[in-house]
């Protein structure tokens, strides 16, 4: 299986990303359909020792914008590459995540998601409320948040290697409420 390395950017199972693609020459080994390891990288050792977890992922697109090549990949699987090939190949083993997640954990994080939603108030706040009351498995429901709310890309890395789904919850739990608790207190102080 191919692997893509994503530089600083970290893709989550069941999300959407787009990526840059450097050359016409890569751009071009990628088809709508075909299927790829997504492995987030920042430094030279991420290279080298494959470390962390990876995404199977679908591509679903290329395509020429502004001058650049971006593919759009559709996040499926977290996986464990078990043997690379030289640089761009590798032998994997997809994780499996078909749990049971207390429905009272998963309609906390609903909630805590929600109320980080309603304090930044943007456009797309009704959409992404809606998107979440959809959702019911606390799997997806755990990416979904971690890939659209979590930012700083080492808290995203540690989220994604993360296969114990109660644990990731539980963290992404505190990392929202650190997050709600921030933006209250700078508007409070803003006055």
């Amino acid at each position: 299986m191919r692997i893509y390395y994503s530089y600083n950017k970290v893709l989550f199972p069941h999300c959407g990303i787009s990526l840059p693609v450097k050359t016409k020459w890569l751009a071009n080994r990628f088809k709508p359909g075909d299927t790829v390891i997504v492995y987030p990288v920042k430094r030279l050792k991420d290279y080298v020792h494959l470390t962390n977890l990876g995404v199977l992922a679908e591509v679903l697109k290329v395509e020429l914008s502004n001058k650049l090549y971006l593919l759009s990949l559709k996040g499926l699987n977290r996986v464990r590459v078990d043997k690379r090939h030289g640089l761009w190949t590798c032998n994997y083993t997809i994780l499996d995540e078909k749990v049971q997640v207390n429905t009272e954990i998963t309609e906390r994080l609903r909630k805590k998601a929600q109320e980080l939603i309603f304090l930044i108030n943007v456009n797309e706040s009704d959409k992404l409320i809606h998107l979440l009351n959809f959702i019911s498995d606390g799997v997806q429901l755990s990416d979904f948040i971690a890939n659209y709310f979590i930012l700083d890309y080492n808290e995203r890395v540690a989220l994604l290697n993360n296969t114990d789904v109660t644990s990731r919850i539980n963290t992404i739990l505190q990392l929202l409420t650190v997050l709600i608790d921030t933006i209250q207190h700078k508007r409070r102080s803003e006055g």
